[in-house]
Protein backbone atom coordinates (compact mmCIF):
# COMPACT_ATOMS: atom_id res chain seq x y z
CA UNK A 1 0.00 0.00 0.00
CA UNK A 2 1.49 3.19 -0.62
CA UNK A 3 2.63 5.69 1.94
CA UNK A 4 -0.57 8.04 1.40
CA UNK A 5 -3.65 9.37 3.24
CA UNK A 6 -6.68 8.77 1.98
CA UNK A 7 -9.26 11.91 1.72
CA UNK A 8 -11.74 10.91 4.59
CA UNK A 9 -13.72 14.50 4.19
CA UNK A 10 -16.46 12.63 2.53
CA UNK A 11 -16.56 10.22 4.76
CA UNK A 12 -19.59 10.48 7.20
CA UNK A 13 -19.49 10.60 11.31
CA UNK A 14 -21.65 6.98 10.53
CA UNK A 15 -18.57 5.48 9.18
CA UNK A 16 -16.35 5.99 12.08
CA UNK A 17 -18.31 2.95 14.17
CA UNK A 18 -18.02 0.45 11.27
CA UNK A 19 -15.24 0.64 8.56
CA UNK A 20 -16.66 0.44 5.19
CA UNK A 21 -13.88 -0.33 2.47
CA UNK A 22 -16.58 1.09 -0.29
CA UNK A 23 -16.25 4.00 0.81
CA UNK A 24 -12.84 5.19 -0.12
CA UNK A 25 -12.54 5.77 -3.78
CA UNK A 26 -9.42 3.16 -3.87
CA UNK A 27 -8.17 1.35 -7.36
CA UNK A 28 -4.99 -0.04 -5.11
CA UNK A 29 -6.05 -3.92 -4.97
CA UNK A 30 -3.48 -4.45 -2.29
CA UNK A 31 -5.01 -1.29 -0.13
CA UNK A 32 -8.54 -3.09 -0.54
CA UNK A 33 -7.56 -6.26 0.90
CA UNK A 34 -6.50 -4.71 3.99
CA UNK A 35 -9.08 -2.76 4.16
CA UNK A 36 -11.60 -5.53 3.92
CA UNK A 37 -9.30 -7.21 6.62
CA UNK A 38 -9.46 -5.06 9.15
CA UNK A 39 -12.97 -4.56 8.66
CA UNK A 40 -14.08 -8.34 8.99
CA UNK A 41 -11.22 -8.78 12.14
CA UNK A 42 -12.84 -5.45 13.90
CA UNK A 43 -16.40 -6.62 13.45
CA UNK A 44 -15.48 -10.19 14.51
CA UNK A 45 -14.15 -8.61 17.73
CA UNK A 46 -17.61 -6.26 17.78
CA UNK A 47 -19.25 -9.37 17.79
CA UNK A 48 -17.25 -11.16 20.31
CA UNK A 49 -17.77 -8.21 22.89
CA UNK A 50 -21.71 -8.52 22.62
CA UNK A 51 -20.90 -11.40 25.17
CA UNK A 52 -19.00 -9.29 27.56
CA UNK A 53 -20.95 -8.76 30.63
CA UNK A 54 -19.80 -5.01 30.59
CA UNK A 55 -19.27 -4.36 26.81
CA UNK A 56 -22.77 -6.17 26.05
CA UNK A 57 -24.49 -4.31 28.47
CA UNK A 58 -27.73 -2.79 26.03
CA UNK A 59 -27.99 1.03 25.84
CA UNK A 60 -32.00 2.09 25.98
CA UNK A 61 -32.70 4.44 23.37
CA UNK A 62 -35.63 6.66 23.21
CA UNK A 63 -37.29 6.49 19.76
CA UNK A 64 -36.51 8.71 17.10
CA UNK A 65 -38.47 9.73 14.45
CA UNK A 66 -41.27 7.25 12.83
CA UNK A 67 -39.59 3.78 14.01
CA UNK A 68 -41.55 0.99 14.03
CA UNK A 69 -42.48 -0.78 17.32
CA UNK A 70 -39.87 -3.61 17.11
CA UNK A 71 -37.49 -0.50 16.23
CA UNK A 72 -38.17 1.07 19.36
CA UNK A 73 -37.84 -2.15 21.22
CA UNK A 74 -34.40 -2.85 19.63
CA UNK A 75 -31.81 -2.09 21.90
CA UNK A 76 -28.29 -1.47 21.17
CA UNK A 77 -24.77 -2.34 22.84
CA UNK A 78 -22.27 -0.54 24.49
CA UNK A 79 -20.35 -2.53 21.71
CA UNK A 80 -22.71 -0.90 19.05
CA UNK A 81 -20.91 2.42 19.78
CA UNK A 82 -17.26 1.28 19.66
CA UNK A 83 -15.64 2.69 16.58
CA UNK A 84 -13.77 -0.04 14.58
CA UNK A 85 -10.24 2.23 15.59
CA UNK A 86 -10.77 1.23 18.86
CA UNK A 87 -11.74 -2.50 18.37
CA UNK A 88 -8.60 -3.03 16.15
CA UNK A 89 -6.47 -1.66 19.47
CA UNK A 90 -8.12 -4.99 21.61
CA UNK A 91 -6.24 -7.96 22.34
CA UNK A 92 -5.58 -10.00 19.47
CA UNK A 93 -7.84 -7.76 17.06
CA UNK A 94 -4.53 -6.41 14.95
CA UNK A 95 -2.95 -9.99 14.27
CA UNK A 96 -6.33 -11.29 13.39
CA UNK A 97 -6.31 -8.80 10.51
CA UNK A 98 -2.96 -9.57 9.59
CA UNK A 99 -3.87 -13.13 9.28
CA UNK A 100 -6.69 -12.17 7.53
CA UNK A 101 -4.70 -9.82 4.75
CA UNK A 102 -1.57 -12.42 5.13
CA UNK A 103 0.50 -9.61 5.72
CA UNK A 104 2.90 -8.53 9.20
CA UNK A 105 0.80 -6.24 12.11
CA UNK A 106 2.86 -2.76 10.76
CA UNK A 107 1.45 -3.20 7.29
CA UNK A 108 -2.37 -3.38 8.51
CA UNK A 109 -1.76 -1.22 11.30
CA UNK A 110 -0.29 1.52 8.29
CA UNK A 111 -3.28 1.31 5.92
CA UNK A 112 -6.05 1.67 9.26
CA UNK A 113 -3.82 5.09 9.99
CA UNK A 114 -4.11 5.97 6.22
CA UNK A 115 -8.15 5.92 6.70
CA UNK A 116 -8.63 6.66 10.21
CA UNK A 117 -11.02 9.55 11.15
CA UNK A 118 -8.94 12.33 12.32
CA UNK A 119 -10.52 12.36 16.12
CA UNK A 120 -9.41 8.87 16.27
CA UNK A 121 -5.46 9.43 15.40
CA UNK A 122 -4.04 9.25 18.14
CA UNK A 123 -5.72 5.92 19.53
CA UNK A 124 -3.86 4.12 16.74
CA UNK A 125 -0.69 6.66 17.30
CA UNK A 126 -0.55 5.27 21.47
CA UNK A 127 -1.09 1.50 20.45
CA UNK A 128 1.32 1.68 17.27
CA UNK A 129 3.58 3.74 20.13
CA UNK A 130 3.13 1.19 22.28
CA UNK A 131 4.35 -1.76 20.58
CA UNK A 132 7.54 0.25 19.23
CA UNK A 133 8.13 0.26 22.69
CA UNK A 134 7.40 -3.26 23.42
CA UNK A 135 10.04 -3.81 20.61
CA UNK A 136 12.46 -1.81 21.90
CA UNK A 137 12.16 -3.13 25.60
CA UNK A 138 12.55 -6.21 24.53
CA UNK A 139 15.62 -5.61 21.92
CA UNK A 140 17.45 -3.76 25.33
CA UNK A 141 16.43 -6.58 27.33
CA UNK A 142 17.45 -9.37 25.20
CA UNK A 143 20.94 -9.66 26.23
CA UNK A 144 20.24 -9.71 29.63
CA UNK A 145 17.33 -12.87 29.40
CA UNK A 146 19.71 -14.26 27.24
CA UNK A 147 22.56 -14.15 29.92
CA UNK A 148 20.12 -15.27 32.51
CA UNK A 149 19.02 -18.07 30.37
CA UNK A 150 22.82 -19.00 29.95
CA UNK A 151 23.31 -19.36 33.58
CA UNK A 152 20.13 -21.09 34.57
CA UNK A 153 21.54 -23.61 31.82
CA UNK A 154 25.26 -23.53 33.43
CA UNK A 155 23.04 -24.03 36.66
CA UNK A 156 21.10 -27.12 35.33
CA UNK A 157 23.93 -28.49 33.76
CA UNK A 158 26.05 -28.28 37.24
CA UNK A 159 22.99 -30.00 38.90
CA UNK A 160 22.79 -32.53 35.78
CA UNK A 161 26.63 -33.19 36.37
CA UNK A 162 26.76 -32.97 40.08
CA UNK A 163 23.67 -35.57 40.60
CA UNK A 164 25.66 -37.90 38.14
CA UNK A 165 28.77 -37.54 40.49
CA UNK A 166 26.61 -38.11 43.74
CA UNK A 167 24.91 -41.47 42.28
CA UNK A 168 28.28 -42.76 40.71
CA UNK A 169 29.37 -41.93 44.27
CA UNK A 170 26.72 -44.27 45.71
CA UNK A 171 27.06 -46.64 42.91
CA UNK A 172 30.75 -47.22 44.44
CA UNK A 173 29.82 -46.88 48.40
CA UNK A 174 27.48 -50.18 46.88
CA UNK A 175 30.76 -52.21 46.37
CA UNK A 176 31.74 -51.60 50.02
CA UNK A 177 31.60 -54.61 52.50
CA UNK A 178 29.25 -54.28 55.43
CA UNK A 179 31.05 -52.99 58.39
CA UNK A 180 31.71 -56.44 60.51
CA UNK A 181 33.42 -57.38 57.15
CA UNK A 182 35.73 -54.68 56.73
CA UNK A 183 36.50 -54.42 60.54
CA UNK A 184 37.98 -58.17 59.87
CA UNK A 185 39.76 -57.22 56.83
CA UNK A 186 41.44 -53.70 59.19
CA UNK A 187 42.15 -56.83 61.59
CA UNK A 188 44.23 -58.42 59.31
CA UNK A 189 45.93 -55.41 57.58
CA UNK A 190 46.89 -54.64 61.10
CA UNK A 191 48.07 -58.25 61.90
CA UNK A 192 50.22 -57.88 58.64
CA UNK A 193 52.19 -54.84 60.00
CA UNK A 194 49.93 -52.25 58.66
CA UNK A 195 50.08 -49.00 59.90
CA UNK A 196 46.64 -48.33 61.26
CA UNK A 197 46.39 -44.85 59.77
CA UNK A 198 46.92 -46.27 56.55
CA UNK A 199 43.98 -48.89 56.75
CA UNK A 200 41.31 -46.50 55.31
CA UNK A 201 43.37 -45.66 51.96
CA UNK A 202 44.23 -49.22 51.70
CA UNK A 203 40.40 -50.40 51.68
CA UNK A 204 39.32 -47.54 49.44
CA UNK A 205 42.04 -48.01 47.14
CA UNK A 206 40.63 -51.89 47.01
CA UNK A 207 37.14 -51.15 46.39
CA UNK A 208 37.28 -47.76 44.66
CA UNK A 209 36.06 -45.52 46.84
CA UNK A 210 37.34 -42.47 48.94
CA UNK A 211 39.36 -43.29 51.97
CA UNK A 212 36.70 -40.71 53.80
CA UNK A 213 33.76 -43.04 52.69
CA UNK A 214 35.93 -46.13 54.85
CA UNK A 215 36.30 -43.85 58.00
CA UNK A 216 32.84 -43.39 58.42
CA UNK A 217 32.11 -46.88 58.29
CA UNK A 218 34.58 -47.32 61.66
CA UNK A 219 33.50 -44.76 63.23
CA UNK A 220 29.87 -45.60 62.65
CA UNK A 221 31.09 -49.14 64.35
CA UNK A 222 32.93 -47.82 66.98
CA UNK A 223 29.96 -45.42 68.02
CA UNK A 224 27.46 -48.59 67.79
CA UNK A 225 29.87 -50.41 70.24
CA UNK A 226 30.35 -47.53 72.39
CA UNK A 227 26.04 -47.20 73.04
Amino acid sequence: MKNRLIDVSSVTSAGVIRLDPSAYELDDPESIRLLQAIASATEAARANLYCHPSWGTPVPLPPRGLASLGQQRKRRTVADFLPWPALLTMPNCADDAASRAECDREAIMQSALSVCPIEHWVTLINFMAKDAAIAKTAKLLSPLIQGLKAKEARIRQGASEGGTKSARERQRQSTVPATPELLQERKRLLDAGKDAKDIAGILAERYGVVPNTIRRKFRAAIRSTAT
